[in-house]
């Protein structure tokens, strides 16, 4: 069962439907530092720090340091190094768990095992 609430998790300087997404496991990416060729995105995140987890990947392994919602305990994001969040280079928004609109279950809410980091076949009815 999948709850969905209406708690501010992120403001940021860029429509989240604009930002690039990873190929491992369709996460939104927002750049969080500065680099030779790209400026950080300015956004501020409003979640809980996590322990981390690893995952199995295609080639080996990958160290998850999560966040969730402070106040229901959802999965939000993770990025590869200990938080704070902007201390990666890169912070990673799961898909389906924010939505731009107050109230509206985003479409790909439903599309990953955020426990796996696997993405899911899409049911409808």
């Amino acid at each position: 069962m999948v709850i969905l609430l209406t708690e501010l998790q992120l403001v940021i300087d860029k429509l989240l439907t604009s930002l690039p997404r990873r190929r491992t496991d369709n996460a939104i990416i927002i750049r969080a530092q500065d680099s030779n060729d790209a400026k950080a995105r300015v956004f501020k995140l409003n979640a809980n720090p996590v322990e981390p987890i690893l995952l199995e990947r295609e080639g080996g392994y990958e160290r998850q340091y999560r966040f969730v919602c402070p106040r229901c305990t959802l999965p939000v994001a993770y990025q590869t190094t200990p938080p704070p969040p902007k201390s990666s280079p890169f912070l990673y928004i799961f898909p389906g768990s924010l939505t731009q609109a107050q109230g509206q279950v985003p479409s790909d809410a439903f599309d990953l095992d955020i426990a796996s980091g696997q993405a899911t076949e899409q049911v409808t009815a």
